[in-house]
């Protein structure tokens, strides 16, 4: 042991006597933070900063009327990026552009055709057609530029879309509106018509009954000539309603017909977006089932699916609302399967619902992921997307034709009160002169009352018939039903199908910026460069007289290299936090993993180059190679290729990024007590390498060094 201490002393007292070695030590300390702070600095806010990225727009949009209202869509987005230059948008021409992104003026192009208001409009027709952005890039200036203005077109794309959306489920809703306020305006008048029809009705019998009393006895011609002038007022009341009648409902007809046909197009959108959210779940429950997921991966996985389920199930039960109301309008087209499989799909995301509660109680609870209630949840996934993929199959053969009936047999039960309306004005007067006629032959004559007695069954049937054509006209369709259809909140539900979803966003463990997001990274790799650069300038042999013994060199020595990396590690660190002003929720705990680190990966690489010599610094510099790729210090280690993802757990990297994470947004303990442990095995194994393998391997190896250095090119 003295003999290890007397080597490390040694070394230290040499550097401080010799000014030439001190400055050596001193630069090889400063050395690899210039290699992390600049890194960190370039990465800092890489979206912050992309104004410079020059992007031309050119609108050529002719513009399109969409329910009798113009629009122009590349109007409204050019006003829209102007209002937010998060890119270098450029206004130009076709011709301009177009040279522009040829010579690398520009880094992108997106073109609105001069037919893409046309082309969107064509949503509420029988053959809708998509519109197309033409966005051109130049992909050789720089490879991830590309990513940044394909970011911007999409997002163009999708505010396109939402504001078409909410235009034209606006325009919609505001004539059902419309007809619904129309109609219940008229509703008292339609309804006091048909009490006095149905009055009249009931009356007859007495009217006839007291005739043929009359005739039987000539002292009730006055009685009855009084039931007659009080049927006579009921009488004029009729006709002068139906003309009213007639005249406020003839423009109702084709509005309404107009307006639940074009509900159709929502109603697709809706399945669509439920179908989207279905691929959603299966896709986290996929994720749920891998093995070796995380308690935290797996609590985010499940808040996702807490998060979706809720717009699935209010979009379902909206949905179903809309074809209740159709269903009661009474019409011959049945929807009730279709209301059947909405009310089984809304079940069974209550199911998923509360099994996805349970999921997070065994989370929380730390007894790992149950397989049956995965199983479950997997079930009633593959059930929800079966019962969503076939009311959206079936839509265009089943759901649409049916709806596009509803319409039609309602605008046919309308007409027929249209109709009834239209004979009542034709037969009512009839009846009135017949009766008035009667009257005056009562008042006169007992030998006239049999003519009464001869017209009474033509006055009868007449009434009847208006009678029953308004209670057929009831039962295909019940009008208040129509009315609380068709009058809606039109904000609300406009707002509701431009946007169906609301993204609550929640950071668990926030991250300021990009930069301080990849520091954990840098840092890890500017201390194992740190590493490299020591062997590369210091030797790990001890040329004295005194001889030493193998594993007293290999640790007096160690110790100097460690000293070094210390002292490393402290100025990468501090100058992060003081320098570069980077975040860490936990400043004391990022310094004290980084030292750890520091010591880990000076222990490994001195001890690859102390046993096999030159050969120990390109292994050490292949491990860099294979850890930068393999670590998933900037990309998810899932994305990269399987050779990565298989070697992943084996690198030191690895384990020095997680600690370092941690630290930077916050610590979660139970991975800290995984990583440590591992690291230390690599201590471990690194010393038994070091300690029985160094001498024997030294001197082998002292053969081919020799050899190698008389080619005069290898030192």
């Amino acid at each position: 042991m003295s003999s290890i201490f007397e080597i490390y002393f040694r070394d230290v007292k040499r550097v401080i006597t010799n000014w030439a070695a001190l400055m050596i030590i001193i630069g090889l300390i400063i050395m690899p933070s210039m290699y992390a702070w600049f890194n960190i600095k370039s990465s800092w806010d890489p979206y912050g900063n992309t104004k410079g990225l020059k992007i031309a727009i050119v609108n050529e949009d002719r513009g399109a009327t969409v329910l009798n209202n113009k629009i122009n869509i590349g109007n409204e987005v050019i006003h829209s990026l102007k209002q937010n230059p998060s890119l270098g948008w450029r206004f130009t021409s076709k011709q301009v552009a177009n040279e522009g992104v040829k010579q690398g003026k520009y880094y992108a192009s997106i073109l609105i055709p001069n037919d893409f208001s046309n082309k969107i409009s064509t949503v509420l027709t029988d053959h809708p057609q998509k519109p197309e952005l033409v966005y051109q890039v130049n992909e050789k200036l720089n490879i991830v530029a590309p990513k940044y203005t394909e970011k911007g077109a999409t997002s163009i794309a999708d505010e396109i879309t939402k504001k078409f959306e909410k235009t034209v489920s606006k325009e919609v809703l505001q004539e059902f509106n419309k007809i619904g306020i129309d109609l219940q305006a008229n509703l008292p008048e339609i309804k006091k018509f048909e009490q006095m029809v149905f009055k009249l009705e009931k009356d007859l019998p007495e009217i006839k009954k007291t005739v043929n009393t009359a005739l039987n006895d000539y002292k009730k011609v006055q009685s009855v000539i009084q039931t007659t002038k009080k049927d006579m007022e009921l009488i004029n009341n009729i006709v002068a309603n139906s003309e009213k009648l007639m005249a406020s409902l003839s423009g109702f007809f084709n509005q309404i017909n107009k307006a639940i046909q074009d509900s159709t197009p929502f109603i697709k959108e809706t399945l669509n977006l439920l179908q989207n959210q279905s691929v959603v779940i299966q896709s986290t429950l996929s994720q749920l089932q891998n093995q070796t997921i995380s308690k935290d991966e797996s609590m985010r996985l499940s808040n996702e699916i807490g998060k979706v389920l809720p717009n699935s199930k209010n979009m379902v039960t909206s949905l179903n609302q809309v074809l209740q109301s159709f269903n009661s309008l009474g019409t011959t087209a049945d929807f009730s399967k279709d209301i059947s499989s909405l009310k089984d799909l809304e079940a069974d995301l209550m199911m998923i619902q509360n099994e996805n509660s349970q999921l997070k109680s065994a989370i929380q609870s730390g007894n790992g992921l149950p397989n049956d209630l995965l199983q479950k949840m997997n079930e009633s996934a593959t059930s929800i997307n079966n019962k969503i993929n076939s009311l959206t199959g079936n839509f265009d053969q089943d759901l649409a034709p049916k709806i596009s009936e509803a319409s039609r047999l309602v605008n046919e039960s309308l007409k027929n009160t249209q109709t009834v309306l239209a004979d009542a004005k034709t037969s009512i007067p009839i009846i009135k002169g017949v009766l008035q006629d009667t009257s005056n032959l009562l008042a006169t004559k007992k030998g006239d009352i049999q003519q009464l007695v001869n017209e009474l069954p033509i006055i009868e049937a007449k009434i009847k018939k208006i009678a029953n054509e308004i209670r057929k006209a009831n039962a295909k369709g019940n009008i208040e039903d129509l009315i609380n259809f068709l009058r809606t909140d039109i904000e609300k539900v406009s707002d509701f199908y431009s946007n169906p979803i609301v993204i609550k966003k929640e950071r668990m463990f926030p991250i300021p910026n990009y930069g301080t997001g990849l520091t954990p990274f840098y840092t890890t790799l500017s201390l194992w460069v740190g590493a490299l650069l020591m062997v590369s300038l210091l030797t790990t042999e001890v040329h004295e007289e005194k001889p030493y013994k193998s594993r007293e060199v290999y640790f007096g020595r160690l110790l100097t290299f460690i000293t070094i990396g210390v002292l490393q590690t402290l100025v990468v660190t501090t100058g992060n936090f003081l320098i570069l002003g980077t975040y860490a929720a936990n400043k004391g705990y990022f310094i004290l993993f980084a030292l750890l680190i520091s010591i880990v990966f000076t222990i490994i690489v001195y001890t690859l180059v102390s046993v096999f010599g030159n050969i120990g610094k390109g292994i050490g510099i292949i491990f860099l190679v294979l850890q930068i790729s393999g670590a998933g210090g900037v990309y998810p280690i899932q994305v990269t290729p399987p050779f990565f993802q298989k070697i992943n757990p084996f690198l030191p990297f690895t384990y020095a990024l997680s600690l370092l994470r941690e630290a930077t947004g916050g610590i979660v303990w139970d991975t800290i007590y995984k990583d440590l442990p591992i690291l230390v095995l690599f201590v471990v194994i690194a010393i038994i390498l070091g300690v029985g393998l160094k001498a024997t391997i030294n001197k082998r190896a002292s053969k081919v060094a020799d050899l190698s250095k008389k080619s005069r090119l290898i030192h």
